[in-house]
């Protein structure tokens, strides 16, 4: 008898995560900018990155290990830091062997929300088919369903992280055919799916979102650009450990 069909589901909001959501292979978004970061720490040759939900919590650790740290809040680069949340500002820099710890503003509270799921990969445009696709892998493997959790802004909806959401949809809808799987969309997947094919490309959206407003309002507008990149990584980050969160590339 064959395996019935893997559910997509998608939270808009962190606080949509259920208890269900134990069973499924999760894929974080912040796309602006925490998940883009992360990705492009570890496309950079990054062995691992922590993520840390406090600015006092990340500077412990990377100090006691002597790692580079990285962040932001409310989009600003922090005093001391090694680099912001920025993934233009890691452009052209070699990170091979480090290993870096990170804190943002939203992005690494939802992911320990979500720490208890049976995976938990980071996903953004950059990664978008290779984090799908491993995604997939892992769901057919499990016999469970993908969920992809929005990290939104302090708890609320925002519309870039549910655009993307919309195109991972799209893109495990895509994979999943390739690869043979039937798959159950929920409505919140469909709407954010419907929401990306409402916008004539990433960036329009992005502008229009208040988290796309505020990097041009802190002149930070390059970031825009670099996060809406297509399948430019082939790295997805896995979460390994969860205290700290360590993320590693997954291969």
């Amino acid at each position: 008898m064959g395996m019935g069909p893997l559910l997509v589901d998608v939270a808009l909001v962190p606080s949509e995560v259920r208890p269900a959501w134990r069973e499924l292979v999760c894929i974080v978004v912040d796309v602006i900018r925490a998940s883009s970061t992360i990705v492009t720490l570890l496309d950079k040759g990054c062995r691992s990155v922590y993520t840390v939900g406090s600015v006092a919590g990340a500077r412990a650790l990377a100090r006691e290990k002597g790692w580079l740290i990285g962040g932001e809040r409310n989009g600003l680069t922090l005093r001391g830091f090694d680099f912001g949340n920025s993934p233009f500002e890691l452009q052209g820099v070699n990170l091979c062997g480090e290993k870096a710890v990170l804190t943002t503003t939203n992005g690494t509270k939802v992911i320990k929300k979500v720490a208890f799921s049976r995976a938990v990969l980071v996903g953004c445009f950059l990664n978008a088919s290779a984090c799908c696709r491993r995604a997939l892998e892992l769901a057919r493997e499990h016999g469970t369903g993908v969920g992809i959790v929005c990290a939104g802004e302090k708890g609320r909806f925002v519309l870039d992280d549910a655009c993307c959401a919309g195109y991972l949809v799209k893109t495990l809808l895509h994979t999943g055919k390739e690869m043979g799987l039937n798959l159950a969309v929920s409505d919140a997947a469909r709407a954010a799916h419907r929401l990306f094919d409402s916008y004539p490309d990433i960036r329009s959206c992005f502008m229009e979102s208040g988290s796309g407003r505020r990097l041009v309002e802190i002149e930070r507008e390059e970031d825009i650009a670099s996060c809406s990149r297509v399948d430019v990584s082939d790295a997805v980050p896995v979460l390994i450990n969860s205290s700290p969160c360590e993320f590693k590339p997954l291969t």
